[in-house]
């Protein structure tokens, strides 16, 4: 019983961050390729564009890099959680078989 729910928890828990993981992704791609403004270019190298002088005038174009490097952030950490609580649902056994077969050579 415990195996079970343990089995459960686990697969709950990955297939909650595995969804986490496709509706950001998703809207990293939304945000990216389709949006109004080009932020590939300015994607990794904002340093001109977001500092203290210029933050008022690029005011969109600096909010959407900031929400796509926090999306980023939020890919990133619920693939590993995703990954690290799924990968145990599919490698583990019950433990039952390895008892069944002691038992089984004592009655021999």
């Amino acid at each position: 019983m415990i195996f079970f729910l343990l089995r459960l928890l686990l697969c709950t828990i990955g297939t909650s961050f595995l969804l986490i993981f496709l509706s950001s992704f998703v809207f990293l791609i939304k945000l990216i390729y389709f949006s109004d403004t080009q932020l590939i270019p300015h994607l990794f190298y904002n340093y001109e564009k977001c500092g203290e002088d210029f933050a008022l005038t690029n005011k969109d174009l600096c909010e959407k890099i900031a929400t796509s490097y926090w999306i980023i952030v939020i890919l990133i950490a619920s693939l590993v959680i995703s990954f690290i609580t799924l990968f145990p649902v599919f490698i583990m056994k019950k433990n039952n078989e390895k008892h069944s077969s002691k038992s089984k050579k004592k009655i021999d």
